[in-house]
């Protein structure tokens, strides 16, 4: 019994010292800013899952703070006319660490919204009184109740969630996969990566290669019976 556990340890030991778990990757500790590679990444108030805030927009980026080995602490947007900076927590696993700046790290996008006070008489809007009233919303990201979906907003100063408008649409950035193209140019030799989405060196993939050859082979060596029988026959 205790070979076949021993059989089955020795390919399980060597993926572990090829790929040991990481908890917090080692890019976070260095990372200024982490893309936002998935559309359901959320920015959280705390660092629980029942504090979402907003769905992050996709292919944009947030400023790491701190990172973490659950969840990191980040930062969105920056203060200016329409917008003002927002910091949160994301999980660690949900983050694409980047090495470089990004020259268009968050998305900038305003709408305006137009409300009408209901019940208003038609004659009021002819003597100056106001009748609908337009404001001007900065969008952060998306909030989904079931089959509905809000954004999250800036609305003259104060942060809340309105209606998805049907008309909302902005365009996604290109600059990681410009990065990644410049990075790791194709070869043609094929690529092969870790469960981390990291490239394996040549030194992992021939390791691997005579890890699955030599490993049944050993197995067989381990559990082959012996040639004598362990103990004298009876006469």
């Amino acid at each position: 019994m205790k070979k076949i556990i021993c059989a089955a340890l020795v390919p399980l030991l060597c993926l572990y010292i090829l790929f040991p778990a990481r908890q917090t990757p080692a890019a976070a500790e260095e990372a200024e800013y982490a893309c936002i590679r998935s559309d359901d990444i959320y920015l959280y108030a705390e660092e629980n899952d029942r504090s979402g805030l907003f769905i992050l927009p996709y292919t944009y980026y947030v400023k790491v703070l701190a990172p973490g080995i659950e969840y990191c602490r980040v930062e969105y947007l920056s203060d200016g006319p329409n917008t003002r900076k927002v910091t949160g927590y994301c999980k660690t696993a949900d983050l694409t660490f980047v090495d470089y700046v990004p020259e268009r790290p968050y998305l900038y996008y305003t709408f305006d919204v137009t409300y009408t006070i209901e019940g208003s008489a038609p004659s009021l809007s002819s003597d100056g009184f106001l009748t609908e009233i337009t404001v001007t919303c900065a969008y952060y990201g998306e909030y989904r109740v079931g089959s509905k979906i809000y954004c999250y907003v800036l609305r003259e100063g104060e942060f809340g969630y309105i209606p998805r408008p049907d008309d909302l649409d902005f365009d996604l950035n290109g600059e990681y996969e410009e990065h990644l193209s410049s990075a790791e140019p194709d070869t043609g030799a094929g690529n092969f990566t870790d469960g981390n989405g990291e490239r394996m060196s040549t030194v992992q993939i021939v390791f691997i290669v005579l890890l699955c050859v030599l490993v049944p082979v050993a197995a067989a060596l381990i559990l082959r019976p012996p040639k004598k029988p362990p103990y004298e026959p009876d006469d």
